[in-house]
């Protein structure tokens, strides 16, 4: 991604170039934040991941993936089932520290802590994968800092990820030395972002059927 942008910038070398690695990677990120926001409202399952999370007896926190942005579903496993559980954020009630002894009919609430999830009531029993959680997940360039982004993402978020450091780098450059930035990037880029908007939407082509009121 990174020399891409150079490649856009026609300065290919960075030890001769206007713009350093390092603030062309700060756009990048910058843009990643701004666009991955946009996906995550959407809700169309964009960097939506899953985990399996081990109960252990006596514990209410589990640690979440280091990669964890916000949860879509938190399940619990039960066999062959899996039963979605409620999240709770009213801390004005008790909970108990004597949870179900065989694991049966444990089914807690939960809320956040950190990077931490909390159950609610604790259990006191020990079991692998007794969780099952679908994620959103940060994209891999603001957990390493790099210029890498998550495998499974649609390409044209990569494109205005791009178009957006090319233009912040052109608005750096204008601000320092006067230079023009050209009309023809700047509707570039909102040609893209409209692209972009309009591709995220809708995911699926299965039709939605709406059953009419009828009172």
């Amino acid at each position: 991604m990174l020399q891409s942008i150079r490649n856009m910038l026609n300065q290919p070398d960075p030890n001769n170039s206007f713009w350093s690695d390092s603030e062309l990677l700060e756009y990048i990120n910058e843009g990643v934040r701004i666009y991955f926001a946009e996906l995550t409202n959407i809700d169309e399952g964009h960097f939506v991941t899953t985990a399996s999370l081990n109960i252990t007896s006596g514990s209410r926190t589990i640690a979440l993936p280091s990669d964890f942005f916000k949860v879509k579903v938190l399940y619990r496993v039960d066999g062959n089932d899996r039963i979605p559980l409620n999240y709770r954020n009213n801390l004005t009630g008790g909970f108990s520290t004597d949870g179900n002894t065989s694991g049966s009919g444990y089914l807690p609430d939960y809320y956040f802590q950190g990077n931490n999830l909390v159950l609610v009531d604790t259990p006191n029993f020990t079991e692998a994968s007794g969780l099952f959680m679908e994620y959103v997940q940060f994209p891999e360039t603001m957990l390493n800092g790099s210029d890498q982004l998550t495998a499974q993402i649609s390409p044209v978020f990569r494109q205005v990820v791009e178009r957006y450091a090319t233009y912040m780098a052109k608005l750096k450059e204008s601000l320092t030395n006067g230079a023009v930035i050209p009309p023809s990037l700047t509707q570039n880029l909102a040609d893209v972002v409209q692209q972009f908007r309009d591709i995220i939407a809708i995911r699926s082509k299965n039709p939605t059927y709406v059953t009419p009121f009828n009172p």
